[in-house]
């Protein structure tokens, strides 16, 4: 099969190309066929991240059969809280896989799907994820839609690409970030010293997340926090990277690692925040999408799981804190030795590409941490406080300049307090 590039395509990455002029085809199924040297432009093979030109003809062999499913319907209970002829919107429970992968192969959501809608559901990203456009971890609750038709299921696959189908979490993380509002702008990839675990890795998948600062509590931050793109464990990993793992994650150091950090008169607190929380104290509450139909934008939203507002009411009642104080003693989860970036060591695994880990021996299964010394620490610390003496020194300064200027004294006739000048005796 022949396909011709025109200027509209211009400049897109082959495996996008195909999956818009390729029918019933996942940009799964093109993945492979270009690992497989199926696809080809000037009768060489291209590489995945080969860029089509316009006038173009690119070469396609023959589209890979489905695979026969194996999926089972099993009768799960689904909290449904939209459903119609296109799309679902399920509120997923803790501790429910989507679907099969590496170790599961049935009680996963894509069972449950089976069960509850049957034959009505999208196959673009096959037999085993019937339905399945996005996905939450395991332990992660909240929000998912799923596609009842493969045109329902293309649209919202674009708007993921485009940004418009926007995916809002809660989380709580350890410390108190400094910014109200910002973003993390990390590559992920797979961690290359321990493979079942994701990380910042140069030459990883580009990634981005915003948050906004939602509400502080003496060791803890309730952050609000949207995906720009959706790699595995993204919110996890960038959490852990800028300091602030996300509280009760086993996986990215959210749990008893933390409690030393804690101070000594909360650190009961924390150690029964640790006991509610099942696992990582993060929740999908929020989703806005278009309809695949009608085009309309549609909102979603739950509550909090029973734990994590159980957790928050602790720390409201118990650990209360107003705004955030940044003493030198306020940087220990800043400090908690966050991971640098690694170096590139290969390829890694998308969201949308695979789900198996890869094979591991026990010593890389180990954690890997890379400490500092205390000298680096301590200079660092020393670095932040001198900073930090400084901006409230010149915060200072402007405020006794403003209440210059209301008692009416002019820009140029105000003395810094402590800078002024000696009189001298002879004129008394």
């Amino acid at each position: 099969m022949n396909y011709l590039v025109d200027e509209k395509k211009n400049g897109e990455r082959i495996d996008k190309f195909l999956v818009g002029v390729l029918e019933n085809v996942s940009r799964t199924d093109v993945q492979k066929m270009i690992a497989a040297g199926e696809v080809k432009v000037g009768g060489v093979a291209t590489p995945k991240n080969f860029r089509v030109e316009t006038g173009m003809v690119v070469v396609c062999g023959e589209v890979p059969e489905k695979e026969a499913s194996t999926l089972e319907p099993e009768e799960i209970p689904l909290d449904i809280v939209y459903e119609d002829d296109d799309i679902v919107v399920i509120n997923k429970p803790r501790n429910l896989v989507v679907h099969p992968g590496a170790g599961v192969k049935g009680g996963t959501l894509a069972n449950g799907l089976l069960y509850h809608f049957k034959e009505n559901l999208s196959t673009i990203n096959g037999a085993l994820r019937p339905g399945i456009v996005h996905r939450l971890d395991k332990d992660t609750p909240g929000l998912m839609v799923v596609a009842k038709n493969d045109n329902a299921h293309r649209h919202l696959a674009h708007q993921l690409e485009t940004r418009t189908l926007h995916r809002t979490y809660n989380a709580l993380v350890w410390g108190h970030v400094r910014d109200l509002e910002g973003t993390i702008d990390a590559p992920i990839g797979r961690n290359p010293k321990n493979r079942l675990k994701m990380a910042v890795v140069n030459g990883g998948k580009e990634s981005r997340t915003h948050y906004t600062a939602k509400k502080f509590f003496n060791f803890a931050t309730l952050l609000e926090l949207q995906l720009e793109s959706g790699r595995t464990h993204q919110i996890r990993v960038h959490s852990r990277y800028m300091g602030h793992p996300v509280v009760g994650d086993p996986l990215y150091d959210g749990r008893e690692g933390c409690l030393n950090r804690v101070s000594p008169l909360m650190r009961e607190y924390a150690e029964q925040v640790l006991e509610i929380a099942p696992a990582q104290l993060l929740q999908a509450v929020k989703i806005e999408l278009i309809h695949p139909t009608t085009g309309k934008k549609m909102k979603f939203k739950v509550p909090l799981e029973k734990p994590f507002d159980k957790v928050l009411k602790l720390l409201k009642k118990e650990c209360p804190e107003d705004a955030p104080n940044f003493s030198e003693d306020d940087t220990a989860f800043r400090e908690l030795d966050p991971e640098m970036r690694f170096e590139d060591e290969g390829d890694y695994i998308d969201e949308y590409e695979s789900d198996e880990l890869l094979a591991i021996t026990p010593e890389e299964a180990a954690p890997y941490k890379e400490r500092k010394t205390r000298a680096q620490r301590f200079a660092e610390r020393k670095e932040r406080a001198a900073a930090r003496k400084a901006k409230a020194a010149e915060r200072k300064l402007i405020k006794q300049m403003k209440a210059a200027r209301k008692r009416g004294v002019a820009k140029e006739d105000f003395v810094e307090p402590g800078y002024e000048p000696t009189i001298d005796p002879n004129l008394l």
